[in-house]
């Protein structure tokens, strides 16, 4: 793996490029923003080029240009391959389903599962590019180009109506703010235990799996119901 914030070499490049090509699409598009998550997680984008990144994959210049006609689209793209390869997607489809509290509780607690199945820190370990997946991610956190909202929301966004519906259904009382501040409690403690399990190892220290991860997110269940004081999924 190529260190972080390091300009590598050639080499380097196409070595790990070969070695963590995702099998099933070992094409040049995907080459191309493989090189490109490398680049824009390692110098940001304004610190990348399209030459820079190029060279990287070991491709001529015109084929980005032919792939992504400019910096930009190739960074939306980049994202999108992560939301693909990566995202929580929606579990069971909420739409007017006229849910009463055990329903709320129950597509909650299926949420969370799916939402930790795919946050696992293993899970995530074993991706291709982890590491650059995870400082790209970083570099957005807070504000997100105006470019990637459409693709965030139409990823991201399934999940997120499934989980205020459920809070609204399971806490009537709050109100819309109310409901997005706890939603977003929600899946960032959930996603957290992915994008942030080195952090967690440095504060918490190196510890086993207690369970399987299926008895890691009950628990993650049981938290964020005894927070909405919604009690616990019947047995």
């Amino acid at each position: 793996m190529v260190p972080a914030h390091s300009t590598p070499e050639p080499d380097q490049v196409k070595a790990m490029l070969g070695s963590e090509m995702e099998p099933r699409a070992q094409d040049t598009r995907t080459s191309l923003l493989q090189a490109a998550l490398v680049c824009f997680a390692d110098h940001g984008f304004d610190g990348t080029s399209m030459r820079m990144i190029a060279e990287m994959a070991g491709r001529p210049l015109s084929l980005l240009s032919h792939y992504f006609r400019n910096k930009e689209g190739l960074y939306v793209e980049v994202f999108k391959h992560l939301l693909e390869t990566s995202s929580p997607q929606q579990a069971v489809a909420p739409g007017g389903s006229g849910l009463d509290a055990q329903g709320a509780i129950r597509l909650l607690r299926e949420q969370i599962h799916y939402m930790y199945q795919q946050a696992a820190p293993d899970t995530v370990a074993a991706l291709p590019f982890q590491d650059h997946r995870a400082r790209l991610w970083v570099r957005e956190f807070r504000a997100p180009r105006p470019s990637l909202h459409p693709i965030l929301k139409k990823y991201l966004s399934p999940p997120t109506d499934l989980i205020r519906e459920c809070i609204q259904i399971l806490r009537p009382e709050l109100n819309e703010a109310q409901v997005a501040f706890l939603g977003a409690t929600i899946m960032g403690q959930v996603a957290g235990h992915g994008t942030m399990s080195g952090l967690h190892k440095v504060l918490w220290g190196e510890h086993p799996p207690f369970g399987s991860h299926f008895q890691e997110a009950e628990l993650l269940v049981d938290f964020c119901l005894h927070g909405l004081r919604a009690g616990t999924p019947a047995e």
